[in-house]
């Protein structure tokens, strides 16, 4: 439905665009405000983390804890989704805004183990990577960081001055709140972008079906009518056309076109009776011919032969010569006016198509001349051949002329053979024999009317038998050809679509 709809492919193709668009700018404000997330975590990481060392310095100054643990306290008050712990270099809990975390290890409190492994890197080099980690507590999300604390002069009354590091500071934050509102900011989204892909797809569906649609299809109609109109002679008026953009160019476009073809069908339709018409004086003369001309061949072939019977004591040998050689050329023109006659009569004949076997249609041909055939003992092969769709009498033609054509010329040939077979690769029907054969230089002279390769004395014919199955074959949308090497025969292919 979607491929044969104009209108649709539009509508799909929009509503994909739009829904991408949506998309992407979806993904981008989450992609900004989960960044932005993470950078207010570090701003508040590192304000805390400044209170938190100012605290602990002072802690370690005077050796007052209960001011550090107040502390911390204060903070957690501020900031219920905060948790702090400061541990030793030993990872142990000494002061937490949670008091059931003291003196534990810190890795009973932390569950991202890369913070841990950072931590216990950098306690021994007394630096920590400024890195954000993420953790999963209880199905909530949380963000971490971690500062280490670094040995100063003041604090080394407590602690002395050999320790490099006196612990870390560890700052883990709830961000389940933040991403729930992003949450809800892009359901809110989507629902709003289908809202308006509704919305765009309906207006679109309106503009689409009004402006290109519908005058598409009234074109459609227009020019599945047009052959209608052309077979009724229907005349041409010019279409309304009112727009100016690239329907009212096709539009025009068609309309000339539809003149012009109107026109030339005008034309084409008067030189078709023009041509009938000199058809039919054609054949009025040809039959003329054929009539006329017979009556005084007759009558020299007669009267030749009343001459050759009833004087032939009295007729010196020259005369009988020049009469043998009148009776002969009669003979060869009578001949001639009959094959003419045939082939003006393929060009008019109607075609009765029907399914008929072609291996069927040889054998009857080669019935016709089985006399010749068994005198000369010539080798006759049929293979198998396919069904074909055609009109059985021009069929019956073509094969004649064709298997006639390699009887005369194998008949110098010592073992005469013709093949007739079937190219099941190449769907050709061939006629093969191991005959004279002919210089390939006039594979298209021997399909032309009249014209011989040889002298008639030599091999008797009129030159128009390859002529007619020339015609035979395009009668039937096909075609005919040959190939041959002197001396080595000839195969003449035959090419139709109705195989």
């Amino acid at each position: 439905m979607f491929a044969k709809s104009l209108d649709r492919k539009i509508l799909v193709v929009l509503s994909l665009c739009v829904a991408i668009v949506t998309a992407v700018i979806i993904y981008i404000t989450n992609s900004r405000l989960s960044k932005g997330i993470l950078e207010e975590f570090r701003a508040d990481s590192r304000a805390t983390m400044s209170v938190v060392a100012a605290g602990i310095k002072e802690t370690m100054a005077s050796g007052n804890s209960q001011h550090m643990e107040k502390q911390l306290l204060d903070i957690k008050a501020e900031n219920r989704e905060l948790d702090l712990f400061i541990c030793s270099p030993d990872m142990r809990i000494i002061f937490s805004s949670d008091e059931r975390s003291l003196r534990s290890k810190l890795d009973r409190q932390v569950l991202n183990s890369e913070i841990i492994g950072d931590l216990s890197s950098g306690l021994l080099g007394a630096r920590m990577p400024d890195r954000v980690y993420d953790e999963e507590r209880e199905g909530r999300k949380y963000y971490m960081q971690a500062h280490v604390i670094v040995n100063e002069p003041r604090c080394f009354r407590c602690h002395g001055s050999e320790k490099k590091v006196l612990g870390a500071v560890i700052l883990r934050k709830s961000v389940e709140g933040k991403y729930a509102a992003i949450a809800e900011l892009r359901d809110r989204n989507i629902v709003i972008s289908l809202l308006g892909v509704l919305a765009i797809i309906a207006i679109s569906h309106v503009l689409v079906t009004r402006l290109i649609s519908k005058p598409i299809r009234a074109l459609a109609r227009e020019i599945a009518e047009f052959p209608d109109k052309i077979v009724d002679e229907t005349i041409i008026g010019s279409a309304e056309i009112t727009r100016d953009d690239e329907i009212g160019d096709l539009q025009k476009t068609f309309h000339n076109m539809a003149i012009d073809l109107y026109e030339k069908n005008h034309a084409l339709q008067k030189s078709n009776a023009d041509l009938a018409n000199a058809n039919r004086e054609l054949e009025s003369f040809a039959y003329s011919v054929s009539h006329d001309l017979r009556a005084p061949l007759r009558n020299i072939d007669g009267f030749s032969k009343i001459l050759m019977d009833d004087y032939s004591d009295a007729l010196p040998e020259k005369a009988k010569h020049y009469l043998r050689r009148v009776r002969n050329g009669t003979n060869r023109m009578s001949m001639l006016i009959d094959d003419i006659l045939a082939f003006s009569k393929i060009g008019r004949a109607e075609l009765n198509y029907r399914k008929i076997s072609a291996s069927a249609i040889v054998q009857g041909v080669l019935e016709q001349f089985s006399g010749e055939i068994e005198k000369r003992n010539v080798s006759i092969i049929v293979q198998a051949l396919p069904e074909i769709n055609c009109d059985q009498v021009l069929m019956q033609s073509l094969f004649s002329n064709l298997l006639s054509n390699a009887l005369k010329y194998t008949r110098n040939t010592e073992h005469p053979e013709i093949v007739v077979g079937y190219d099941q690769y190449r769907k050709l029907i061939y006629v093969k024999d191991n005959g004279l054969g002919f210089d390939m230089q006039y594979r298209d002279k021997i399909f032309q009317i009249f014209q011989r390769l040889h002298l008639p004395e030599e091999y008797e014919g009129t030159g128009i038998g390859l002529s007619i199955v020339k015609r035979i074959a395009e009668r039937h949308h096909g075609k005919v050809w040959a190939e041959s090497e002197p001396g080595r025969g000839a195969t003449f292919f035959i090419d139709m679509p109705t195989f």
